[in-house]
């Protein structure tokens, strides 16, 4: 769980190395150094641990994908795609513990920033959907059904769930 913050201690620690080497042996023996620790400090903000968070989140262990997703500080600093699941694994775990407002919002702009997969982004318009559903705002809950069978997803789990929203929201819209 705390593969984030070792990989930043890491980085930190590779560029102090370099700074040691530099001041007793010179530059072009730390330059090396210098770019590893750039490097890794450049990934770690770039990707974060959101990746592991959405494969923690995708095993069924809420509470681990909770705990990775919180610690990191800025998402805006993620690549477009890492923020995308960023919100997507906030969502989702918001969802789980019947933060529907919350978990709305999150998903919602992870469908604004685009998901990798078409399955990805169904499974968001469908969790959408839901939430409308339970709201009793059937035309929106509609529109994001209607959104979530536009991705070509073949997803067996997916389709089905589209199936039943489908009936229920039959003479609902």
């Amino acid at each position: 769980m705390f593969l984030a913050r070792i990989r930043f201690l890491i980085g930190i620690a590779i560029i102090i190395l370099g700074a040691l080497i530099h001041s007793n042996v010179g530059f072009s023996s730390a330059w090396y150094m210098y770019l590893a620790g750039i490097i890794i400090l450049t990934t770690h903000f770039l990707f974060g641990n959101v990746m592991l968070a959405f494969g923690k989140l995708n095993k069924g262990e809420v509470d681990a994908a909770e705990d990775l997703i919180l610690q990191i500080k800025r998402p805006n600093f993620l690549l477009k795609t890492h923020q995308a699941y960023y919100y997507f694994v906030l969502g989702m775990v918001a969802l789980q513990k019947k933060q529907t407002g919350f978990g709305e919002q999150h998903l919602k702009q992870a469908l604004i920033i685009g998901l990798k997969s078409d399955t990805d982004n169904a499974l968001v318009a469908i969790n959408i959907a839901h939430v409308h559903f339970v709201k009793k705002e059937y035309k929106l809950a509609n529109e994001y059904r209607l959104k979530a069978e536009t991705y070509n997803s073949n997803d067996l789990m997916i389709k089905e769930n589209l199936k039943k929203l489908s009936e229920a929201l039959k003479g609902r819209s």
